[in-house]
């Protein structure tokens, strides 16, 4: 367990996730559904994020330490897309209104960090993409270091819907 100020990054552990999972913000959890182009529940997300947990090159919990206990506020995951040193990052969070604060530090500590992540593995590249429709996924994304590359339209429900997609650029 890393301490990061009022945060801490824990290892993944299905505890602290479900807790996650339960409780997302209203914009993550209509950004899932315009990722699966299907209502979703919360033990249907936690399956899909659990089922790709041993193939992560890293997992997180990210823990308020705000106040008397520790609340569980996202998840954080970056994986391989199969291409040689590109990976593939996501974040879901509780109600970003809470969390705001602690949203605000584990972005601080991301833009420190993502860099010397991706050269000491060998990442030469990674993506994220957001649904358009999320109010404060782009801004999320941009102020951790990503550049927005394009807005890629035809996603469901019926091709009306709209991702945004993203990269970090390593120096290797």
């Amino acid at each position: 367990m890393e301490v990061l100020g009022m945060i801490e990054a824990r290892p993944f552990n299905d505890g602290d996730a479900w807790a996650v999972f339960q409780n997302l913000d209203g914009w993550d959890w209509l950004e899932a559904e315009a990722t699966r182009g299907a209502s979703v529940t919360a033990p249907g997300l936690f399956a899909d994020w659990r089922s790709v947990e041993s193939a992560r090159l890293l997992s997180l919990v990210l823990v308020s330490t705000r106040g008397a206990r520790s609340v569980p506020f996202a998840v954080l995951g970056l994986s391989h897309t199969g291409q040689g040193g590109v990976a593939q990052a996501a974040l879901l969070s509780r109600d970003h209104n809470r969390f705001r604060r602690e949203l605000v530090h584990a972005a601080r500590r991301i833009r420190a960090d993502m860099g010397i992540y991706a050269r000491q593995n060998g990442i030469a590249r990674i993506e994220a993409r957001c649904w358009a429709g999320h109010p404060r996924a782009a801004t999320l994304l941009q102020s951790v270091g990503f550049r927005h590359e394009a807005d890629l339209p035809g996603f469901p429900p019926k091709g009306a819907g709209t991702f945004r997609q993203f990269a970090f650029i390593s120096s290797l």
